[in-house]
């Protein structure tokens, strides 16, 4: 994407964040809202944004990292188990997203290939 792009693009997300804000709750009635409110609450939603785009990211780069199929530790086949929620603390709260898991039932250990991946 050009820089021209981006700007475009920015500037849509801040359209939709404005109207978000002022369609309902303490930004509905501008006429008597504080700057101090109108900076906790756009801080509120952008957390939330970077919260979301976040979790979305952490979930893209578990898909893009190829799957181990043998166990680090003796070599042996891994076995698929079912997805796991997983938080994260970050600067601006709590992430929660999907990471896949893999056991070797020869160690009984359990991996995390995104999370060892990425150094989570």
């Amino acid at each position: 994407m050009d820089s021209a792009s981006d700007v475009r693009s920015l500037g849509a997300i801040v359209e939709l964040l404005v109207e978000s804000l002022t369609r309902t709750g303490k930004l509905a009635d501008l006429g008597s809202v504080t700057l101090e409110t109108m900076e906790r609450e756009v801080l509120a939603h952008v957390d939330q944004v970077t919260r979301d785009a976040l979790s979305r990211l952490l979930a893209q780069q578990a898909r893009q990292v190829e799957a181990p199929r043998k166990c680090p530790r003796c070599d042996k086949p891994l076995s698929e188990k079912p997805p796991e929620g997983c938080s994260l603390q970050s600067q601006r709260g709590m992430i929660h997203f999907q990471r896949e898991v893999f056991r070797c039932e020869a160690c009984r250990l359990d991996f995390f290939p995104s999370v060892q991946s990425s150094g989570l």
